[in-house]
């Protein structure tokens, strides 16, 4: 069978996202090609995944490089079969509906995707997570609120206060994202900006505590996320509207 080229090289949630695209390609026991930015290498660091997928350097060389330079700003909503290869352009889903553009990853591979939260496998370091979360001041008993106020584009403030003394998600030497699953697992309340800790919220399925979420786009819309988040959050288009009570 031809390989499988699948173009989604950057944005960490987007990145865990299509993990369930990509496993599926794979159980047919195609070779797949996920390239990925070097700024952005390290999420494939803490996935389990198939032997057959590949996840070279976008800067660097690698099998099928130049088709995939040729067609990496091509769109197309089904995948494009080369004489070689199958390519599925996942990365400008959003030119045709910026607000549908989860969904659109999967309707090109032709995939339902209602479970891809059960399809991302995390390699856990526990030891490290317990650190971070020593580090951070979390071990004196007292109730906490994960608060994360940025998104790739800004940030926004949270005008708010939070019941509960309030953590806020930063960038912490030595630790990356996944290094926070402790903290997110631990937290008494969780409120996001739309962002990748969000899905990573869903990946962990963290229950039974008041999730929320604000809208990162202007004007504000939660139709990108409405259908793939499964837990009990609360949506807020603004973050003036953010209502911890």
């Amino acid at each position: 069978m031809k390989p499988a080229i699948i173009f989604q090289p950057g944005m960490v949630g987007d990145i865990f996202f299509i993990q369930k695209i990509a496993k599926a390609y794979a159980a047919e026991g195609r070779r797949v090609i996920m390239p990925v930015l070097q700024k952005h290498a390290w999420v494939y660091d803490a996935l389990v995944m198939p032997d057959n997928i590949e996840t070279p350097i976008l800067e660097e060389a690698f099998d099928f490089r130049d088709e995939v330079m040729f067609l990496s700003d091509k769109i197309a909503l089904t995948p494009i079969e080369g004489p070689n290869y199958t390519y599925l352009s996942l990365f400008f889903s959003w030119r045709y509906a910026p607000k549908l553009t989860m969904e659109l990853k999967y309707k090109v591979a032709g995939i339902e995707f209602d479970d891809w939260a059960d399809h991302v496998e995390l390699k856990r370091d526990l030891a490290k997570e317990e650190a971070l979360f020593r580090h951070l001041g979390l071990d004196d008993g007292v109730p906490y609120a994960l608060i994360n106020e940025n998104c790739s584009t800004r940030t926004i403030p949270f005008p708010h206060r939070a019941p509960e003394k309030e953590v806020r998600l930063q960038q912490v030497e030595g630790y990356t994202l996944f290094d926070w699953c402790t903290v997110i697992e631990r937290a008494a309340r969780i409120a996001s900006v739309d962002t990748s800790l969000v899905l990573l919220v869903e990946v962990l399925k963290i229950r039974d505590k008041p999730l929320h979420v604000v809208s990162r786009y202007e004007p504000p819309s939660f139709r990108e996320l409405e259908n793939i988040l499964k837990l009990d959050w609360r949506f807020y288009f603004l973050a003036e509207h953010l209502a911890y009570a």
